[in-house]
C-alpha cells in the first residue's frame, strides 16, 4: 500500500512539474517513474543511475544517426537496427543493472531518433526534451522513495544473508535422511546469486554495504563452496546407501553433527574459532575409528568410502570457511583486503540470438511501416524495439510477450474511458489527478504484489496507460489516435512474441545447452588467478527452465551440481588440496574415547553421531558459559 501511494504520488508530481514547465512530452516523465520504481529505494537508485547512463548514450547515438541519415529512411533504420541489436546483445551478456544500461542505450536511440528523423530540424530539441523528461521522472521517483517512508534494501540484504545461513543449516540437516542433494542444493545456489544482485544495488544507498562489499562476495563464495562440497558428499552417500556400506552411517552421523554445531554457532553458543576446533576434533575421532576398524578393500565399492571421507573433510573445511566469512562480514568492521570477484555466467551465443531477435523486430515492423505508410508505424517500430530488448532481460520471454499482448489489449478499455470519456469533463490539475490517480494507484498496487503475474499486470498496464494517455499541459483528445497507439503496442509485442517463439526458442533443451556452454567456459578458467563463479550463475539460470517432475531435467540439474562441486574442489588453494591431517595428541581426543571404541568392538562403531558425543557437547557448554 505504501509503495503504491508513493509511486502514484511520484507520477503525479512528475506530471505537475512537467506541466508547469510546459515540457513537450510529460508522459515520458510518468513512464520513467513506473519503470524505475521499486519497493526498496536502493533498487530505485541503482536503476536510475544506469538509466541515466543508458539514456545519455542512446540520445548521443540518435543525434548522430539523424545527422548522417535523416534523409535516408532505409539507411537510418538499417543502422538503428544494428545499434539496437548490439545493445540488446550487451544487455544479455552483462548482468545486474549494467544490462539495463545496455538496453536503454538501444531503445532510447529509437525513442529519440525516429521522431527526430521525422523532424530533422527539431532533432536537438526533441533529444533535449526527452533527456529532461526522463531525468525528471528519475529524480522525482528517487527523491520520494528515499524521503517518504524509505524501505532500505540494505535491511533486505542482511535478511537474505541470514536466510542463506538458515537454508544451509536446513540442507545439511536433511541430507543424511533422504539424499535429495541436487533438489535441495539448487535453491542455495540461487540464494547466493540473489544476495550478490542485492549487494550490487544496495551499495548505491548504504555506506556500510559499500564498506562490506568484498566481505559479502567472499561470503557468497564460501556459501557456494559449502554447497558444492555437500553436493559432492551427497553423491558419495547416495552411492554407499545403495551399496549398503556401513561407513555411510558414520559419515551421516558426522554430517548431522556438523548441522548441530552450525545450530549452536547460529545461537551464539560457540564462535568461529570454537566451531573450527570442534570440527577438527570430530574429524580426528573419525580418523581414529578408521584406523582401528579399516574397511575391507576387496570389492569395487571400496574406493567410494575413501572418496566420501575426502569429501567430508572438504565439507568441514568449507563450513569452517563459511562460518569465518560470515562472522567477518556481519560482525567485523575491518574490510576484506583486495578485490573479491564474483563473475556472472555469460553465454555469447544466447546473447547473439537475443540481439538478432531485436534487430529482426525493428526490420520487420519498419518494413511494414514503410510499405503501408501507417501513421502510427513509427510508434510500432519504437515499441517493437523496446519490447524485444526488455524481454531479453526479464526471462521467459514467450510467456511474458503473450501476457503483454493480452494485457495491452484489455488495458486499452479503462485507458480509453479515463482519457477520452472522463478527462474531457474536468479542468485543472487537482481534478486531473482525481481522475488519473486511481488508475495509477491500482497499477502500482499490483506492482507491489509478490506474485509475479500480478506485478506484471500492474507494470504493463501502467506502461500502456502512460503511453496512450499522451498527457499534455493542454490536452488534445484523440480517440482514434489512442486506439491506434494501443494497436501499435499490441502489434509490436505480437511481433516480439513470434520472434521469441520461432527463433531459438527458450526450451529446457536450449537451457541445458546454454548451461553446458557456460560450464565449459567456467572449467576453462579454473586455473585462472581469480574466482570465476559462472557455473553457479549458470545453474541459477538453468533451473528456471527445468521442471521438477521431469527425470531428464532432474538429471541435468544433478549433473550441474556435480560440476559445481568439481569446480570448487579444483579451485582450492594448494595448501587445502590434500585432506588435512590431525595430530591426535593435541586434537582433544581423550583416552576414554579410544577405550570406548575398543570396548564396542569391531562389529559395532559408535552409535551416536560423532559430533554429538557427550565430550563435545560438554565442552561446548563449558565454552559458552
Amino acid at each position: 500500500m505504501i509503495f503504491a501511494a508513493k509511486t502514484t504520488a511520484s507520477g503525479l508530481i512528475a506530471l505537475l512539474i512537467a506541466f508547469t514547465f510546459n515540457l513537450d512530452q510529460p508522459q515520458w516523465a510518468l513512464l520513467t517513474v513506473f519503470i524505475v520504481s521499486q519497493p526498496q529505494s536502493g533498487l530505485v537508485l541503482a536503476k536510475s543511475f544506469y538509466r541515466i547512463i543508458g539514456t545519455l548514450i542512446g540520445v548521443a547515438v540518435a543525434l548522430l544517426l539523424v545527422a548522417l541519415f535523416a534523409q535516408e529512411r532505409v539507411l537510418f533504420l538499417g543502422v538503428l537496427t544494428l545499434w539496437i541489436g548490439v545493445c540488446t546483445f550487451g544487455s544479455q551478456y552483462a548482468r545486474n543493472f549494467a544490462a539495463y544500461s545496455f538496453v536503454l542505450s538501444g531503445y532510447t536511440a529509437a525513442i529519440v531518433g525516429i521522431p527526430a528523423a521525422l523532424e530533422a530540424n527539431n532533432a536537438f530539441f526533441i533529444a533535449t526534451a526527452r533527456v529532461t523528461e526522463i531525468c525528471l521522472g528519475i529524480i522525482v521517483a528517487a527523491a520520494v522513495n528515499r524521503i517518504v517512508f524509505p524501505s532500505s534494501l540494505a535491511g533486505t540484504l542482511w535478511q537474505s544473508v541470514a536466510a542463506g545461513r538458515q537454508a544451509l543449516i536446513d540442507y545439511l540437516a536433511e541430507m543424511p535422511d533422504d539424499g535429495r542433494a541436487a533438489k535441495s542444493a539448487a535453491p542455495l545456489v540461487s540464494k547466493a546469486i540473489a544476495i550478490e544482485n542485492q549487494r550490487a544495488s544496495a551499495i548505491f544507498e548504504d555506506r556500510e554495504v559499500r564498506d562490506r562489499s568484498s566481505s559479502l562476495r567472499l561470503l557468497n563464495l564460501a556459501l557456494l563452496r559449502a554447497v558444492a562440497a555437500a553436493q559432492s558428499l551427497g553423491d558419495h552417500l547416495a552411492y554407499l546407501r545403495d551399496a549398503g556400506r556401513p561407513v555411510e552411517a558414520s559419515i551421516n552421523d558426522a554430517v548431522s553433527g556438523a548441522s548441530q554445531l552450525l545450530k549452536l554457532w547460529q545461537a551464539g553458543a560457540i564462535n568461529a574459532s570454537g566451531f573450527r576446533q570442534k570440527l577438527r576434533e570430530a574429524e580426528a575421532r573419525g580418523s581414529v575409528s578408521r584406523l582401528l576398524f579399516p574397511v575391507s578393500s576387496s570389492d569395487d565399492v571400496a574406493p567410494r568410502p575413501a572418496a566420501a571421507i575426502a569429501s567430508l573433510s572438504e565439507l568441514f573445511a568449507a563450513l569452517t570457511a563459511y562460518v569465518e566469512a560470515y562472522e567477518t562480514c556481519v560482525f567485523s568492521k575491518t574490510p576484506v583486503p583486495g578485490r573479491i570477484l564474483f563473475n556472472p555466467a555469460n553465454d555469447p551465443i544466447a546473447a547473439l540470438w537475443t540481439g538478432l531477435r531485436a534487430a529482426l523486430a525493428v526490420i520487420l515492423v519498419g518494413w511494414f511501416w514503410i510499405l503501408s505508410d501507417w501513421p502510427h508505424g513509427s510508434t510500432a517500430v519504437i515499441l517493437a524495439a523496446v519490447a524485444t530488448a526488455r524481454l531479453a532481460t526479464m526471462g521467459h520471454a514467450v510467456l511474458l510477450a503473450a501476457a503483454a499482448t493480452l494485457i495491452f489489449s484489455i488495458a486499452t478499455i479503462p485507458a480509453f474511458v479515463i482519457v477520452d470519456v472522463l478527462l474531457p469533463l474536468v479542468s485543472g490539475f487537482p481534478m486531473f489527478a482525481l481522475i488519473v490517480g486511481p488508475m495509477l494507484f491500482c497499477c502500482a498496487f499490483l506492482m507491489s504484489k509478490p506474485d509475479p503475474k500480478k506485478a506484471l499486470v500492474g507494470f504493463l498496464s501502467a506502461l500502456l496507460f502512460a503511453s496512450v494517455g499522451q498527457f499534455q499541459n493542454r490536452m488534445v483528445y484523440d480517440p482514434v489516435g489512442l486506439l491506434n497507439t494501443s494497436i501499435a503496442a499490441v502489434f509490436a509485442v505480437g511481433v516480439a512474441l513470434v520472434l521469441w517463439a520461432v527463433i531459438a526458442p527458450e526450451t529446457a533443451a536450449a537451457a541445458r545447452g546454454r548451461f553446458l556452454r557456460v560450464a565449459q567456459q567456467a572449467v576453462s578458467r579454473l586455473t585462472a588467478p581469480r574466482h570465476p563463479i559462472g557455473i553457479g550463475g549458470g545453474l541459477d539460470q538453468l533451473q528456471g527452465h527445468l521442471r521438477a517432475d521431469q527425470p531428464a531435467d532432474i538429471a541435468v540439474l544433478q549433473a550441474g551440481m556435480r560440476l559445481l562441486g568439481a569446480g570448487q574442489a579444483l579451485r582450492r588453494p594448494e595448501t587445502e588440496g590434500a585432506a588435512p591431517t590431525f595430530a591426535f595428541g593435541n586434537s582433544g581426543i581423550s583416552d576414554d574415547y579410544v577405550a570406548a571404541l575398543l570396548k564396542r568392538g569391531h562389529a559395532q562403531l559408535p552409535a551416536e553421531p560423532a559430533l554429538s558425543h557427550p565430550l563435545i557437547l560438554t565442552k561446548v557448554h563449558r565454552d559458552a558459559t
